[in-house]
């Protein structure tokens, strides 16, 4: 038998074990050493925000933004001492809202100046989160510094700052956007 055909023959033979062998290797090479992901609701529990800034973007349902409001400096009829910035919110490791209003604080919702809230709850992607409060209305979240919304809002979190936004369709043929972009930080 010539060296070729030896080789050949041992090849042909062994085949199922190298093309075994090399999925492993594939496979392997592919995956990726994951860590389990840190909940999201481990970073809001028993911590307090504050409001720092507050935008809405609109324009048409099908096209990009065509305007921004600076929601944060006017609403407040002083935009030099943004009245917003002036409500702290605390999730509780219970699930509760609670709410505090400084002295010349303002919020979309009148006559509440410290409260029980509500609830908070995030979805199992940890990436919606919902407030309910019966000023919010059935099946809305809503904080009391930022417009109610259908469902929950959109969040992300680190360690100094936490986003909601939410972006909903309005107008009479309900042809317009709008995009709502409020950011706390922690205190």
């Amino acid at each position: 038998m010539t060296v070729f055909a030896f080789f050949y023959h041992n090849l042909m033979k062994h085949t199922p074990l190298i093309a075994v062998a090399f999925l492993g290797a594939m496979l392997f090479a592919c995956s990726k050493d994951k860590s389990a992901p840190v909940l999201k609701t481990a970073s809001l529990n028993d911590t307090t925000w504050r409001m720092t800034g507050y935008t809405i973007a609109f324009g048409p349902v099908n096209g990009p933004a065509t305007g921004t409001n600076n929601f944060f400096q006017s609403y407040s009829n002083d935009p030099t001492i943004p009245c917003l910035g002036l409500n702290a919110f605390t999730f509780t490791a219970a699930g509760k809202v609670l709410w505090t209003q400084e002295p010349r604080g303002c919020s979309m919702v009148s006559n509440f100046v410290s409260s029980d809230w509500g609830t908070w709850s995030v979805n199992n992607a940890q990436t919606q989160l919902t407030v309910n409060s019966p000023q919010a209305g059935a099946g809305r979240s809503a904080m009391p510094v930022v417009y109610a919304v259908p469902g929950a809002y959109n969040y992300t979190i680190s360690s100094t700052t936490l986003t909601l936004s939410a972006s909903y369709i309005y107008g009479q043929k309900q042809d317009s956007l709008k995009v709502d972009r409020a950011i706390f930080t922690r205190q």
